[in-house]
């Protein structure tokens, strides 16, 4: 064994690379209309976070099944999904407070 293979398989191009970051921005995209739109239907706080989960079970299942082919995606879907459901819960706790 020389290594050879080792190397074809982390060599990274820049149109995966470009590949990966779009993924990112249509996962990223999609997790800012589901849980917004959800948001601004309902106003209650508890409903982005119900619609966070989902979209995290959901990208940790599509992972699960697509592997690496879909990271970019995942990648911007989880982060994106939880910490605008924490934002928005907590708006809606405060504006529910001055109302």
């Amino acid at each position: 064994m020389n290594g050879h293979h080792y190397e074809v398989v982390t060599r990274s191009t820049a149109r995966h690379a470009a590949i990966q970051v779009g993924e990112f921005a249509i996962g990223a995209i999609a997790a800012y209309v589901a849980v917004g739109a959800v948001w601004l239907a309902t106003g209650a706080p508890w409903a982005p976070i119900l619609v966070a989960l989902a979209l995290a079970a959901s990208a940790a299942l599509v992972e699960v099944r697509y592997g690496a082919k879909v990271t970019g995606f995942v990648v911007g879907v989880l982060p994106t999904a939880v910490i605008l459901a924490g934002l928005l819960a907590a708006v809606s706790l405060v504006l529910a407070r001055y109302r």
